[in-house]
Formats: structure tokens, sequence, C-alpha cells
């Protein structure tokens, strides 16, 4: 399991909070964010054994109103939240 620093907007904040997390993905630590409800925002999550930081940029509202509809569901829905590495090639640049 890993420690995590997740960047966030708690409900009728104007600055952003650090909120230590943990989790054995990413993804993991999101649910667990999203699970928070005084969280209103995501920025991004960076998890401290390497400083690999995954941008996230999103209100939550959504995500909870998805999980909730699952949560609810005996029809054997489940959630799976996949993030996709993203490399820019910056060569046409220059």
């Amino acid at each position: 399991m890993d420690e995590f620093i997740a960047t966030v907007l708690m409900a009728g904040e104007t600055t952003p909070t650090e909120l230590k997390n943990f989790g054995d993905s990413p993804e993991q630590v999101i649910d667990n964010i999203v699970q928070i409800e005084g969280v209103s925002y995501l920025y991004h999550i960076e998890r401290l054994k390497d400083g690999e930081v995954w941008d996230f940029d999103a209100e939550l509202e959504p995500l909870r109103e998805i999980r909730e509809m699952i949560m609810k569901t005996d029809s054997g829905i489940s959630l799976e939240l996949r993030l996709k590495e993203i490399i820019e090639d910056d060569s046409k640049l220059h």
C-alpha cells in the first residue's frame, strides 16, 4: 500500500487543501476521495514514494452519483476506473 497526497477543494472553501490517503493504486485513492463528502473537487494526486502525479481536475459529484447507483444495484454492475498515461511528444515544437 502506498502513501498519496491528494490536492482537493473542500466544499465551501476557495483555496486547495492537501489530504493524505493510502491505496494500492491511484484509482483506489480517487475512489477513496470520491467517498469523502466534504471534498468537492480533485485537482491531482501524488504518490509519495516516487513523486508521480496524476492530474484529475474534476468535480466529484458526478462520480458520487455514479458510485451510488452502482452500490444500490444487485445486478452485478461494478465500477472500474482506469487512468491512462498520456505522453506528449514535444519534439514537434522544436
